[in-house]
C-alpha cells in the first residue's frame, strides 16, 4: 500500500505547526503499516514539536497515562512486544519528553520485529537528546544491521561525543570506519574487507581518522584532500565536521569556526552540529580573556570575561531547553547563571543538577556559594557538608575548595576551632593551597 500522499500530508500538517492533526494522521498510518519509518520518526518529530509548543505536565501523563505503563510492562513480561509499543506510544502521546519511555518503545518495537520503527525511534531521540548514548548507539546498530554503513558510523561517533571511553561504540566506529570509508572509495568489488585494507592509501587515511591527534604534516594533507572533495561537492557535510576536527587539532579555532558554520548551512537543524558551533565560539572567547589578562589589560579583561559569561548562560540555556533532562547540562547552566549574578536561577538549576552523581559534587559546592550570597549561612554550610561526604574523602581538588568554604564560614561565625580544624585538613594534603597556612597561623595567634 502506497501512504506516500498521506506521509506528504501528514509533514505538512506538521510544517504548518498543526501538531494535533500531525499525530493523529501519522497514528492511523502507523496503524496500516506499524513497520513504517517514515511515519514512526514523522509521528515523534510532531510530539517534540508539540511539547515545545505547550510544555506537557508530568503529573497529567502520570494520572492520564500510567495505566499505559502499567499494561506495556505487563505486554513485555507476557513476551506481546507489539501490543508494549502501542501502550507506551499512548503514553508518550502524554509526556513524549520521557527519555525512558521513548527508549522503552524502541526496545520494544525492535523485539516485535518492527526494526525500521525501532530504528526511526532511537534515531529521533538521539537528534532530540544528542547526548543520549544508548539511543546514538543503538541507532549505530541498526543502521549497520541494514547496511546504511555511513550512517551508522555517524551514529557511533555521536555517541562518542558523550562517552568518548563507550568500549562498544569504539569497536564498531573501528569496524565502520573501515567498511564505510572503503565502500565509499568505490572498491566495493573487492572480495572482502581484509582485501580492502590491503589498499594502503585507504589504510592509512582510515588509521588517522580514528586517532586523536595528528601530526601537522598529516593534517594539512589531510586538509588539503577534504578541500579537494569540497570543491566537488560543497554540500558535504561530512567533510566540512571533519575539517573542523582538524583545525582544532592544529589549535586553529578560527579555522573550525568556519567549517562549522559551513556544516551549519548544510544541516540547520542537526543540534550536534550547532552544539559544537557555540562550543567554539566559546573556546574563542576564552582565547580572548587569557590574551587580555597577559598583557595586563583589567579592563578588557573584565569586559571578555562578562561577554564569555553571557554566552556560557545563552548556550546552555538552549540545551537545557532542547534536553531538560540532561542534569549535567542544567549544572553548566546553573554554573554560568552563578557567574552572572543571577543566583536564583543559579540555585533553582543546582539543585536539579545535584541529583546527578556525576556532578553531585560539583553542584553541591556551587549551591553552598550561591547559598552564601544570599546570606543563608546555616542552608550553604549543609551543602558543602553534604559535598564533603559526597567526596568520601577530602583527597581531590573539589574535597580542598569545600574545606576551604567550611573554614571561612567557621571564621566568618567566630568558630575558630572549627575554622582552624577546616583550614589544617587542608595542609595535611597540600601545604601551599591557597592562604590556608596564613590563616591557621593567624588563628593560633589570636
Amino acid at each position: 500500500m502506497d501512504l506516500s500522499k498521506h506521509l506528504e500530508k501528514a509533514e505538512d500538517a506538521v510544517k504548518r505547526k498543526n501538531y494535533a492533526f500531525a499525530v493523529n494522521l501519522y497514528g492511523q498510518l502507523l496503524g496500516l503499516q506499524p513497520d513504517n519509518g517514515a511515519a514512526r520518526a514523522g509521528l515523534r518529530v510532531a510530539l517534540f514539536k508539540k511539547a515545545e509548543q505547550r510544555k506537557p505536565s508530568k503529573l497529567i501523563a502520570i494520572v492520564f497515562g500510567g495505566i499505559h505503563l502499567v499494561i506495556a510492562k505487563a505486554c513485555t513480561t507476557l513476551g506481546r512486544h507489539g501490543a508494549a509499543a502501542k501502550s507506551l506510544e499512548r503514553y508518550l502521546a502524554l509526556d513524549p519528553l520521557a527519555e525512558g519511555v521513548n527508549l522503552a518503545l524502541a526496545h520494544a518495537l525492535e523485539r516485535a520485529g518492527l526494526t525500521s520503527s525501532a530504528l526511526a525511534v532511537y534515531r529521533s531521540w538521539a537528534n532530540q537528546q544528542p547526548r543520549s548514548l544508548v539511543a546514538a548507539r543503538e541507532a549505530g546498530r541498526l543502521h549497520y544491521g541494514k547496511g546504511e554503513l555511513q550512517d551508522a558510523l555517524a551514529m557511533f561517533e555521536q555517541a562518542l561525543r558523550v562517552d568518548p571511553r563507550d568500549q562498544d561504540s569504539l569497536r564498531a566506529r573501528k569496524n565502520l570506519a573501515a567498511e564505510g570509508a572503503l565502500r565509499k572509495s568505490g572498491l566495493e568489488t573487492a572480495q572482502s574487507s581484509r582485501d580492502l585494507i590491503k589498499d594502503k592509501e585507504t589504510n592509512k587515511r582510515l588509521e588517522r581518522a580514528q586517532r586523536l591527534q595528528l601530526t601537522p604534516e598529516e593534517i594539512e594533507s589531510e586538509l588539503d584532500a577534504i578541500e579537494a572533495r569540497l570543491a566537488k561537492a560543497q554540500d558535504d557535510a561530512d567533510s566540512m565536521l571533519r575539517a573542523a576536527e582538524l583545525y582544532e587539532m592544529k589549535r586553529d579555532l578560527r579555522g573550525a569556526l568556519d567549517q562549522l558554520e559551513r556544516a551549519k548551512t548544510v544541516r540547520p537543524s542537526d543540534a550536534s552540529v550547532a552544539g559544537r558551533l557555540a562550543d567554539v565560539r566559546i573556546k574563542l572567547q576564552e582565547q580572548l580573556v587569557q590574551q587580555a589578562e597577559a598583557r595586563g589589560d583589567g579592563a578588557a579583561a573584565t569586559n571578555a570575561r562578562r561577554v564569555l559569561s553571557e554566552m556560557r548562560v545563552s548556550e546552555y540555556r538552549r540545551r537545557v531547553a532542547v534536553n531538560p533532562t540532561d542534569l549535567g547540562f542544567r549544572f553548566e547552566l546553573g554554573a554560568a547563571l552563578f557567574e552572572v549574578g543571577d543566583i536564583d536561577g543559579a540555585i533553582a538549576e543546582l539543585q536539579q543538577a545535584a541529583k546527578d552523581p556525576r556532578k553531585a559534587v560539583e553542584a553541591l559546592l556551587t549551591l553552598g556559594r550561591a547559598f552564601c550570597g544570599k546570606g543563608l549561612v546555616d542552608l550553604a554550610r549543609a551543602q558543602f557538608d553534604k559535598a564533603l561526604a559526597t567526596t568520601g574523602g577530602a583527597t581531590g581538588r573539589l574535597g580542598k575548595e569545600i574545606l576551604y568554604e567550611l573554614g571561612g564560614l567557621a571564621e566568618a561565625g567566630g568558630d575558630r576551632a572549627a575554622a582552624k580544624k577546616h583550614y589544617s585538613a587542608i595542609l595535611e594534603l597540600d601545604w601551599s593551597y591557597k592562604d590556608a597556612a596564613d590563616r591557621v597561623a593567624r588563628l593560633q595567634a589570636s
